[in-house]
């Protein structure tokens, strides 16, 4: 507790250098108080483990495929080896297919994955609608369908197919963030909202963090910028000069669905900081990706960013799996929001680290425990 308290001082130090003085009346202090609580929840690295204790036990001898979007990616590479751990525990035959970031290869995956009659398959970073009738397809031949970020929200799916989908629930993780910029700003924030909208999960959060800012009555929305993901190279500096010419120095903060966005901001921020003029503090509601850490740990251009702990993931879609072959319905876990700030950082980014957030919770161990109950 007192790691977390130090962290919220931390933060309220760093927002003294951006909000003018004029910001501290007005507060709506109710609403910054539940927005502190849920920030320090996120913030502490010490969570204890809050998904399934018990279960069925393994069923032995299953066949199973991960058919991925691209192992290339990160996030899908993470998940990959989170089940190939989870699996090298058990007398499960695992395969991969790697589509290389082609939707064509994608749906040739999937029917080569149906082709071997495994148990299950699952979808690392796959929309499952865009292949539904695939994947329906396979539920008909009695093969269970996992998702990993195949839907927008995490659980059981029917329609498409899947048995349950896998995911840190994204209202929460936009929340969280939204929240952040609340604490940071001392119930002042006046935020300007960066999303794509050619995908439906990014409409998604960005609409939940204008709704979170906007529940702050002494906190404001300056714009939702709708800017796709494969423009921003081109399009952020223009984009951002208008923000400036609109807005000034009136944002204290700008938040984004993932971290590319401050990624491509880098070179309007370095310019105003050699014009001498303040910079909003950036929050990414996703991703966690190396750059945004070294940023993070040398608190210069990002405030904070949300991971996910793929390998948690790995080894509860291998538990799902289970409770599938026992006709269990779905557990329902979805794992907490964990926010990465300068103060608990550099446990992602020490030499021993994988860069990969890896909660200290024990869920190896449980999951271990509820395989092998009686």
């Amino acid at each position: 507790m007192m790691l977390i308290k130090k962290t919220l001082l931390i933060i309220f130090a760093v927002l003294s250098c951006y909000v003018p003085q004029s910001l501290a009346n007005n507060v709506d202090t109710d609403f910054l108080k539940f927005a502190t609580k849920k920030v320090e929840q996120a913030i502490d690295s010490n969570q204890k483990w809050d998904g399934p204790k018990e279960g069925p036990k393994l069923v032995s001898k299953k066949n199973i495929i991960f058919v991925a979007s691209d192992l290339r990616n990160g996030g899908v590479y993470g998940v990959a080896k989170g089940i190939s751990e989870a699996v090298s525990n058990l007398d499960w035959h695992l395969r991969f297919i790697d589509s290389r970031g082609s939707e064509i290869r994608q749906g040739a995956g999937l029917r080569e994955a149906i082709n071997f009659k495994p148990d299950a398959i699952i979808l690392g970073g796959i929309d499952a609608l865009r292949h539904k009738e695939t994947l329906l397809q396979a539920n008909k031949l009695g093969i269970v369908v996992v998702g990993w970020h195949a839907a927008e929200l995490a659980g059981k799916n029917e329609a498409l197919g899947l048995y349950t989908n896998i995911t840190t629930d994204p209202l929460e993780v936009a929340e969280v963030a939204a929240l952040l910029a609340v604490v940071n700003s001392k119930g002042k924030a006046k935020a300007i909202v960066f999303t794509d909208p050619n995908y439906k999960i990014a409409t998604i959060k960005a609409n939940a963090m204008v709704a979170t800012l906007k529940r702050c009555s002494s906190c404001s929305v300056m714009e939702l910028n709708p800017l796709p993901l494969d423009q921003i190279a081109e399009r952020m500096p223009a984009t951002l000069n208008k923000l400036w010419q609109a807005y000034g120095e009136e944002v204290t903060h700008i938040l984004a669905i993932n971290d590319l966005y401050i990624d491509y901001a880098i070179p309007s921020f370095e310019s105003r900081l050699e014009e001498q003029k303040t910079i909003p503090l950036n929050i990414s509601a996703g991703d966690g990706s190396k750059a945004a850490y070294r940023r993070i740990s040398q608190q210069r251009f990002q405030l904070a960013t949300v991971p996910e702990p793929l390998y948690l993931h790995g080894w509860q879609i291998i538990d799902e799996l289970n409770r599938a072959f026992n006709n269990h319905p779905p557990s329902g876990y979805s794992t907490p929001v964990h926010l990465v700030i300068p103060n608990n950082v550099d446990e992602l980014i020490n030499n021993k680290s994988t860069g990969i957030y890896d909660p200290k919770n024990g869920y190896r161990e449980t999951y271990l425990n509820i395989w092998s109950s009686k």
